[in-house]
């Protein structure tokens, strides 16, 4: 999740872990800050090629090793800094690093991005897609524990009590995430099924719902069968209604061997865990313009597109011209913000405009 967030976290739990042991506020500051610092591997971007961001950003200092081999040092080191009269315990300050450091990659896991959670020895990525990258439901619950911790106005075992109730109450809602989206998920099975696969669920390879960002109630999602990709948006308002496009899973010919052969390109897949979508461009004298795009958050675009990916062209004898490349970033002008906002009080896309929805929907307001 975002940095603050994070941080909320990295104090809660480190204040939950050491806050008896230590002098008020250190394990709240230290925890906050040790809570945010696996994030500095945001500055590996540049690396391989620039597509560090990619590969290392939630890599190994977000694996689970990672805090339970630097935790020690870093609170040995925090000890002889911060004590050097040696007045409080080192095992509080192993334990308040240790903590904030394991906690961050376990929250980032309940997100869509992916988390490497065994970096560098294994470069799975975990997603739960229990709660987006920003979620103020989350981040207030848990930010009230921590300012009632910080407080002086009430009693320290009241506010102990009160940390924990907060900490309980956003992780209780970060598992109820999971549930909600296993009940989209289910609900998308059967919508997509009955409208454009003739109901035959087993066409369907995968379904992921995605939560997107400030609220719980609006998913993105794609659904893959062999070769096409249903991207689109789900809303608790219209269940059962929700809305998607279809876009094509593979390069045709002749840009087959060319692109998908290609590290860059089985980098991406790996990144976005197989949910890509391809759109080709036809130029003249038989060249295509190929794109792949991560369409995991494609929820903001006017036609189900992804944010990022890459771009190449081909020639009709399959030759690459040039590089492949990452594409930039569309720009936002007001109709994207109008529609994100329409989408984000539960509004989803009409049919028509290569939008899809169930035909008993076509009452539904909108």
């Amino acid at each position: 999740m975002e940095p603050v967030t994070q941080a909320l976290l990295g104090a809660a739990t480190a204040e939950l872990v050491a806050g008896k042991s230590l002098p008020r506020p250190t394990a709240l500051v230290f925890g906050a800050l040790i809570g945010m610092s696996p994030d500095l591997d945001v500055l590996l971007g540049p690396l391989n090629n620039g597509y560090g961001e990619w590969l290392y950003h939630r890599g190994t200092t977000h694996s689970l090793w990672f805090g339970f081999a630097i935790g020690p040092l870093l609170g040995w080191g925090l000890w002889k800094w911060r004590d050097p009269e040696r007045t409080t315990p080192l095992s509080a300050w192993i334990k308040l690093a240790i903590i904030a450091l394991v906690t961050h990659p376990l929250l980032d896991g309940f997100t869509p991005y992916g988390t490497q959670l065994f970096a560098p020895f294994f470069r799975d990525r975990f997603a739960w897609n229990g709660v987006a990258i920003v979620d103020p439901f989350y981040s207030v619950i848990l930010g009230a524990g921590v300012f009632l911790a910080a407080t002086q106005r009430i009693t320290p075992i009241a506010r102990r009590k009160a940390l924990i109730l907060c900490v309980a109450l956003s992780t209780s809602y970060l598992f109820a995430g999971l549930a909600v989206n296993q009940w989209v998920e289910n609900d998308l099975r059967r919508a997509v099924a009955e409208e454009s696969l003739g109901g035959d669920l087993s066409k369907i390879e995968r379904v992921r719902a995605y939560p997107t960002i400030f609220q719980p109630w609006l998913r993105s999602f794609v659904l893959r069968t062999g070769d096409t990709a249903f991207v689109g948006l789900h809303s608790w308002q219209e269940a059962g209604c929700p809305a998607w496009q279809e876009h094509s899973r593979k390069a045709p010919p002749p840009a087959i061997p060319a692109i998908t052969d290609s590290q860059e390109v089985k980098l991406l897949e790996w990144f976005a865990d197989g949910d890509t979508a391809t759109f080709v461009r036809r130029e003249p004298n038989g060249i295509r313009h190929v794109r792949i795009e991560d369409v995991r958050y494609s929820w903001a675009s006017p036609n189900a597109r992804g944010m990022w990916g890459l771009e190449a062209r081909v020639t009709e004898h399959g030759e690459l011209l040039g590089r492949i490349q990452r594409f930039p970033r569309p720009a936002t002008d007001a109709e994207d913000i109008r529609r994100v906002q329409r989408l984000l009080i539960g509004k989803l896309p009409a049919a028509g405009g290569g939008w899809i929805r169930p035909a008993n929907c076509s009452s539904v307001p909108r």
